[in-house]
């Protein structure tokens, strides 16, 4: 592993790059949440957030807020946490801004702040890919969790075609950068998976190996393959007719109980 890879380089990135923040743009909480659910338009029957209603609901790197809110839109009492300033306060405002009842908290996913068994779910989309460290986060996670809880946590599908042809092909093969040695097939994945370029940590599991490292952990994990995009020269995230059937797309949504 990359030795200058640790947890500051880690938080400086992510300070720089909150999901969903739209800063430049100025989008309200309405249009952010608008494009969020357009744009990954399978989130609600995937996830269920209208099926939380009164639970406690933890989310594990919350970004700017937007999944977050909608758990408490239908009725979850939801407890937000993420490791950078600015998504704390972007969440906050967010959370002022939709007069919805969200805790935001600012804490490593490696050390979470609360009790042994205190929540009916947790969730985290997006996020678990990038901590190199994720079987400690798994036992947090666990630990946090009460019996017959619910995990909900979406990663990125190594058997995907934007893998293999977005980031692997295009800035690989195409620009020689993986034959001449310049960089290796992790060092694309964690440069190029993101929006801005050059994430520290990015590690994309086939449905296979997310399978075996969550069944160490958790009880009957299910796992879905979703959202058949890829990224061009010209425009990230096109979509493009493909039956979920063939597990193509770039999210596995791992569903799993503890």
């Amino acid at each position: 592993m990359n030795k200058y890879l640790n947890e500051k380089n880690i938080k400086d990135y992510w300070e720089k790059c909150t999901p969903m923040s739209f800063a430049a743009e100025k989008w309200s909480y309405e249009q952010k949440r608008e494009f969020r659910y357009t744009l990954q338009d399978y989130m609600h029957s995937s996830f269920g957030f209208g099926e939380w209603s009164g639970k406690e609901v933890l989310e594990v790197g919350c970004g700017s807020g937007v999944d977050a809110l909608e758990f408490a839109r239908y009725g979850a009492k939801v407890t937000a946490t993420d490791m950078t300033d600015n998504a704390v306060n972007l969440t906050n405002q967010m959370v002022k801004e939709a007069k919805l009842p969200v805790k935001v908290i600012q804490a490593s996913a490696i050390n979470l702040p609360f009790p042994d068994a205190s929540f009916d779910c947790v969730y985290s989309y997006g996020v678990l890919h990038h901590i190199p460290d994720i079987e400690k986060v798994l036992y947090e996670i666990k630990r946090v969790m009460k019996e017959n809880a619910q995990l909900l946590v979406m990663l990125y599908h190594r058997d995907s075609l934007l893998h293999a042809y977005s980031i692997i092909y295009r800035h690989g093969i195409k620009s020689e950068l993986l034959s001449k040695g310049v960089c290796t097939e992790q060092d694309l994945v964690s440069k190029y998976s993101e929006r801005i370029e050059g994430c520290p940590y990015t590690k994309v599991y086939t449905k296979e190996e997310a399978r075996a490292l969550f069944s160490r952990y958790f009880n009957d994990v299910d796992i879905t393959v979703r959202y058949n995009v890829i990224d061009t020269d010209k425009q990230r995230k096109v979509k493009f007719k493909l039956s979920d059937e063939w597990e193509l797309g770039w999210h596995l949504i791992l569903k799993a109980m503890k």
